[in-house]
C-alpha cells in the first residue's frame, strides 16, 4: 500500500472518530429535543462543560478511565465504541472507495450513511426507537448508493430489488410469527424497515452474511452483559446497533465480498 494511502487512511480514521463523537452528541440530544449546536459538550450528571483536552475522541475517554473528571460519574463504553466505529468506518470506506473519481460518489455516500448509522445506533442504544426521520434519511442514501451501483457500476438491480423484498419479508416474518405464538413483539417494526432499507443497498446474499454477523454479535454480547452486570433476561434488547453493524460492513465490503466469492465458486 503507497505510503500517502497510510496517511490518509490514519486521517480518514482520526475524521471519523471526530464525527462519532458528534453523532453522540446529536443521539443524546435528539430525543430531549434539545439544541445539538448549542452548548458545547457537558457531562450529564454534574452538567459541568467538558474541556477541549477530555473532549478529544477515543484518547480522552481512555485517559480518564470512562469517567467524568469533575463528579467521576461513568461515561458508558458505548460512547467509546461509537467513536472506535466511526474512525473505522470512515478508513474502511476509503480505503475501499477512495481511489477515484468514478468512485468518489459512492464513497462520500458511505461517510454520510456512517454518521448516521451513528447517530441511529446512539438513539436505539438510548431509547430502544429508531426515528422516522432517520429512516427516511437511510432511504435515500440506500436509493442513490444501490442505484449508483446498477446504473455506473453495473450492479443488478434485481438483486437489489430482491434484498429489500428480503429485508421487509423475512423480517416482517419474524415478527407476524413471534407475535402469534409469543403473543408480543419481538422485533420493532424500524428493526423492519432498517433491514429493509439496508437490503436495497447491499443485496440479497450480502444482506443475509450482516444479519447472520448482527445476530452472533448481538448474542455474544447480550449474553456477556447478563453475566457480568445486573442486567435481567427478560431486559429489551436493542437490537439495531448490531443489524447496523452488520448492514454497514456489507454496504462497504459487500461487493468485494460477493466478488471474491464468485471467483472461488468459478
Amino acid at each position: 500500500m503507497p505510503e500517502f494511502k497510510i496517511l490518509f487512511a490514519i486521517f480518514a480514521f482520526i475524521f471519523g472518530a471526530v464525527f462519532a463523537s458528534f453523532a453522540g452528541v446529536v443521539a443524546f440530544r435528539m430525543p430531549k429535543g434539545l439544541s445539538i449546536v448549542k452548548p458545547d459538550s457537558y457531562c450529564p450528571s454534574c452538567k459541568r462543560p467538558i474541556k477541549k483536552k477530555d473532549n478529544v475522541p477515543i484518547l480522552s475517554w481512555l485517559a480518564l478511565g470512562g469517567k467524568c473528571r469533575f463528579c467521576k460519574s461513568k461515561i458508558g463504553v458505548f460512547s467509546l465504541l461509537m467513536e472506535i466505529f466511526g474512525g473505522l468506518g470512515f478508513m474502511c470506506a476509503y480505503l475501499e472507495y477512495g481511489d477515484t473519481l468514478k468512485e468518489l460518489p459512492i464513497f462520500i455516500a458511505l461517510l454520510l450513511l456512517t454518521f448516521l448509522f451513528l447517530v441511529m445506533a446512539g438513539i436505539d442504544h438510548e431509547t430502544h426507537d429508531i426515528y422516522d426521520i432517520t429512516l427516511i434519511i437511510f432511504a435515500v442514501l440506500a436509493l442513490f448508493i444501490g442505484l449508483y451501483r446498477v446504473f455506473v457500476f453495473g450492479s443488478n438491480i434485481w438483486d437489489h430489488v430482491g434484498g429489500a423484498a428480503l429485508g421487509f419479508g423475512f423480517f416482517g416474518a419474524i415478527k407476524l410469527i413471534a407475535k402469534l405464538v409469543l403473543k408480543k413483539d419481538a422485533l420493532g417494526s424500524g428493526d423492519i424497515y432498517l433491514v429493509g432499507i439496508g437490503g436495497f443497498i447491499v443485496g440479497a446474499f450480502p444482506l443475509l452474511i450482516a444479519i447472520m454477523l448482527s445476530t452472533l454479535l448481538g448474542s455474544i454480547i447480550e449474553i456477556l452483559k447478563i453475566r457480568t452486570s445486573k442486567t435481567e433476561r427478560e431486559a429489551e434488547i436493542a437490537f439495531g446497533p448490531y443489524l447496523l453493524l452488520g448492514i454497514g460492513f456489507m454496504a462497504i465490503y459487500g461487493e468485494a465480498l460477493m466478488k471474491l466469492y464468485w471467483e472461488v465458486m468459478l
